[in-house]
């Protein structure tokens, strides 16, 4: 595997999952729903960064790991919304 594949995939793991662990935390916190949103939104910014990131390398080389990495970020960002809906409402 090249190294500018490797370094992408990395990256954009480590987005999702820093994404996602802000967003644990933010739901951990019961007593106010300011926080609940800040995180949300993070965590959104991040799966998007991570997706248009992978995209934007998608074009320039095709790579399957690249179609899996674009799918998860979106399911973790329907997941991530899904939950903070359920907790707004």
């Amino acid at each position: 595997m090249d190294d500018k594949i490797r370094n992408v995939i990395i990256m954009s793991l480590a987005g999702m999952l820093i994404g996602s662990l802000l967003f644990i935390f933010g739901l951990s916190i019961t007593y106010s729903v300011i926080p609940l949103i800040i995180y949300f939104v993070i965590a959104e910014l991040l799966y998007v960064s991570a997706f248009l990131a992978v995209y934007h390398n998608y074009q320039k080389k095709h790579a399957n790991m690249y179609v899996y990495l674009m799918v998860l970020a979106v399911v973790l960002g329907v997941i991530v919304l899904y939950a903070t809906l359920q907790r707004l409402l």
